[in-house]
C-alpha cells in the first residue's frame, strides 16, 4: 500500500488517527504524527503495521 502526505492512517492494531508526514516507498516505512492531549508524537512504522484510517475509510468524515 502506498501512503501520501496527509493521509490519515491508524496502526492495524488500533490506537489514534495519524496523519502521514512520509512515505518512503524504498524502505516500506511510514513516518507520522498525532496528537496526545495538546502533545505531538511522532513515529515511524512498518507499512505493513498500518492502514487507512478506519473512521475514514467508513465514511464518517
Amino acid at each position: 500500500m502506498k501512503f501520501v502526505a496527509g493521509d490519515v492512517i491508524q496502526l492495524k492494531s488500533g490506537g489514534p488517527e495519524m496523519t502521514v508526514i512520509e512515505f518512503d516507498a524504498a524502505t516500506g516505512w511510514v513516518s507520522c504524527s498525532w496528537f496526545v492531549g495538546s502533545e505531538l508524537k511522532t513515529a515511524s512504522f512498518p507499512v505493513e503495521a498500518v492502514g487507512e484510517c478506519k473512521l475514514f475509510v467508513d465514511g464518517a468524515y
